[in-house]
């Protein structure tokens, strides 16, 4: 695993509880006229990374590719695919695009953003909720991602 995306793991698994109540992902989802939180943690399942660019190693054009298990309380509740492109370099800091879905049992649910990260890692932050499918075709919000030995991420629904 990458140092960018270690860092970035890392703050995808502490939970940011910003708010609202954490509720579970169970077999009866929320109704999507409600306002909804989810929150779990990712255990990784693959990694891979690979350079589109011209540059060896991490520079403009590295991507990498992620699968995880997603965990609640012990239990899995789904799992997801996410990709990281670095599409800046320089001044001590990398601009990363960032895409995920992250699959629950009743639909997926889409997030993307462009995450900034310095030598110590992004930090906690958030990415955009962009859609999704089933009892999520109409999600908007957004998510929290808390890095960590085991990254966090919090989901915000609006409804």
């Amino acid at each position: 695993m990458t140092t960018i995306r270690r860092r970035t793991a890392a703050a995808a698994l502490a939970v940011a509880a910003i708010g609202g109540t954490i509720v579970a992902v169970t077999a009866a989802a929320a109704p999507a006229s409600a306002a909804t939180t989810i929150s779990f943690t990712e255990h990784n399942i693959s990694d891979q990374t690979f350079n589109l660019g011209s540059g060896h190693g991490f520079a403009v054009g590295y991507v990498e590719l992620v699968a995880n298990k997603l965990m609640q309380g012990g239990r899995q509740i789904g799992h997801d695919g996410q990709s990281y492109t670095v599409t800046r370099l320089g001044n001590g800091s990398a601009d990363e695009l960032v895409s995920a879905v992250e699959v629950l049992p009743h639909g997926q649910i889409d997030l993307s953003g462009l995450v900034t990260s310095t030598p110590s890692g992004p930090g906690t932050f958030r990415l955009a909720v962009t859609g999704g499918t089933g009892n999520y075709q109409d999600a908007r919000g957004y998510a929290t991602l808390v890095p960590g030995n085991t990254p966090t991420v919090t989901i915000y629904l609006t409804p």
